[in-house]
C-alpha cells in the first residue's frame, strides 16, 4: 500500500508530476523567467526640478546604504540592451557601491521634448520609500529618461550608466511587487 494525496492518481504518476513541476521551476529560475511585475503606482515619482535647471540628478540626495533599484525592460528594449547587461527583463541592485555609482552618474540633460513612448522603467527605493520611478531607455547609443516633469532627458554619462546597469543582477523570483 502507498500514500497518495489524491487517491485516484497512483504514487508513480504523482512523483512524475512533482518531478516535472520541480524541473520546470528550476529551469525557469535558472534560465531567466519573466516575473509578473505588479505596479502599485500610476504616476511617476521624480524629485522637483527648478524651471531654470537643464542638467539634473534626481538621485543626488538619496542614501544608498539602504537602497535598491529595479530596471524593468520592455521586450523591445530587452533586445537592444547594452553588451554585458544580463539577459533578463527585470534586474535588481542592492549593492551600495554600485548604487553609489548610479547616484554619482545619473545626471540627465533636459531637452524639453518628448520621444516615442518609453515602456521600460527604473524604480529606486531608499529606506523602503520610492524615491524615483521613471521611464527609461537603455541602449548602446544613449541612456535617457522620460517622465511628466522633465519630458525627454538624456544622460550626460551614457557610457558609465551602461556599465553600471551591467552590474545589476537578474531578479529570479516569479513575482515582483512594486509599490
Amino acid at each position: 500500500m502507498y500514500f497518495c494525496p489524491l487517491k485516484s492518481i497512483p504514487m508513480k504518476k504523482t512523483l512524475i508530476l512533482l518531478a516535472l513541476f520541480a524541473s520546470l521551476i528550476a529551469l525557469w529560475l535558472g534560465i531567466g523567467g519573466f516575473p509578473v511585475v505588479l505596479h502599485h503606482s500610476d504616476n511617476t515619482v521624480f524629485p522637483a526640478v527648478q524651471a531654470d535647471e537643464t542638467v539634473v540628478n534626481p538621485l543626488k540626495d538619496i542614501d544608498v546604504n539602504d537602497a535598491k533599484a529595479f530596471v524593468i525592460l520592455s521586450s523591445d528594449d530587452w533586445s537592444e540592451r547594452p553588451e554585458g547587461m544580463p539577459a533578463r527583463c527585470v534586474l535588481v541592485c542592492t549593492d551600495a557601491e554600485v548604487l553609489q555609482q548610479l547616484k554619482d552618474n545619473f545626471s540627465i540633460e533636459i531637452s524639453g521634448g518628448d520621444i516615442a513612448t518609453l515602456e521600460s522603467e527604473l524604480w529606486v527605493y531608499s529606506h523602503d520609500t520610492l524615491v524615483l520611478m521613471t521611464n527609461i531607455d537603455i541602449n548602446p547609443n544613449h541612456v535617457g529618461s522620460q517622465n511628466e516633469r522633465t519630458g525627454w532627458a538624456e544622460s550626460v554619462n551614457k557610457e558609465q550608466l551602461c556599465h553600471i546597469f551591467t552590474q545589476f543582477k537578474p531578479y529570479r523570483l516569479p513575482i515582483l511587487q512594486l509599490r
